[in-house]
Order: C-alpha cells, then sequence, then structure tokens
C-alpha cells in the first residue's frame, strides 16, 4: 500500500552576504544620505531573489552581523568568461566601466575609482551584482557563533553568500530583535512583502 508523504516547501527568500566593514559602512552611509538604490558586486554569480526579499550583511573582519537590507534585483557581468578563459579584457573593461558609470560614486562600495578598478580585478574578478534599498544598521551584537547555528555552516569560507529560507530569515529577524510580518506573493514572479509589526 503506497503512503501520501507530504512534501513541505519553504521559499527562498533571502540571503547572508559577507564584506568587508568598511565596504558596508559606505553602503549604509551611502543609502542615509541619497536614498538611492545600492549595487553590491559579488565574485560569484549574482544571488536571485525574489523582489523585497532580505540582505543580511556579515562584517567579514569584525566577524559579525552589520546590516540588513531590502533586495531589489541584481546584474550580470558580461566578458567574465573571456576574462578568465581567453584573456581578452575587451568587454569586461567595458563592464568596469559601465559599472562605475552607472553606479558610482555613491551607489557602490567605495567612492574611489582605483579602489573600484582593484577590486573589480580581485579573485578573478566581479561575476555579477545585486541591488539593495532600505539598509539599516543592525544595532545587537550578533558574532559569528550566532549565525552559524541558522545557516548550519561551521565556517565562513569557501561561498559569497548563502541563501536563506523564510524560516532562517525570520530566525535572523528575532536574533536582531526586528519584529516584521512576512508575505510572499505571485508564483511565476514572486515579491515578498514586508510589514514591520508595531507594539502599541
Amino acid at each position: 500500500m503506497k503512503q501520501n508523504v507530504k512534501h513541505s516547501y519553504e521559499p527562498i527568500i533571502g540571503i547572508w552576504v559577507k564584506a568587508k566593514p568598511e565596504y558596508i559602512e559606505t553602503f549604509i552611509e551611502n543609502w542615509e544620505n541619497t536614498k538611492q538604490v545600492q549595487a553590491f558586486c559579488v565574485y560569484d554569480v549574482p544571488p536571485i531573489l525574489p523582489e523585497g526579499g532580505l540582505v543580511f550583511l556579515h562584517a567579514i573582519n569584525l566577524n559579525r552581523l552589520m546590516a540588513y537590507a531590502e533586495y531589489v534585483g541584481y546584474e550580470y557581468i558580461e566578458g567574465w568568461y573571456e576574462h578568465v578563459r581567453i584573456k581578452n579584457d575587451t568587454i569586461w573593461i567595458k563592464e568596469r566601466e559601465r559599472i562605475w558609470n552607472t553606479y558610482g560614486p555613491n551607489r557602490l562600495h567605495t567612492h574611489d575609482k582605483e579602489e573600484f578598478n582593484d577590486f573589480w580585478e580581485a579573485q578573478k574578478g566581479v561575476r555579477g551584482l545585486f541591488l539593495m534599498r532600505n539598509i539599516f544598521t543592525v544595532t545587537k551584537r550578533v558574532t559569528w557563533d550566532e549565525s552559524m547555528k541558522i545557516l548550519q555552516v561551521s565556517r565562513p569560507v569557501g561561498f559569497s553568500y548563502k541563501y536563506l529560507t523564510i524560516s532562517q530569515v525570520q530566525k535572523f529577524l528575532q536574533l536582531i530583535d526586528v519584529k516584521m510580518e512576512i508575505k510572499v506573493q505571485g508564483i511565476t514572479s514572486p515579491k515578498v512583502i514586508l510589514k514591520p509589526i508595531i507594539n502599541l
């Protein structure tokens, strides 16, 4: 006799991503000063989330959670394959200049063009970026050990970011003392609706 097995599905609505603390500070400062969407470059394929998903920013050197933000979208970087495999940098350099001219200097992790150029070339080069807004500082001190329990990994190495299910996002929000109602709307083009919970 066949038994009916129920499979539970948890939507992926967030990412945990690591960066140098000074980069995160620049993103926070940029957002507070301009309220413009920020572009986070990654040495990997860009994370793809529903619009409105949550981004948790972990400071590498400080080894703690430093900020959280709202996910907007993503871009692939053209010319990366040619740069790495064929050693043809024509498209690669054009993309670097396009990204700087589109997002720099107040929508990137640095205001300095030379620093951006160096970052672009490091670790085999930038492969994509994701966009975020509503960037807030995490005021509560959250250590790597606390994040590790939610991420279920032992060390923050070997990856640029980790995808988060809705329950993991909720655990991170609880960890940083942010009360928020989360709803996922739509199937083909899902969107995350975030609503702060205010205690009266």
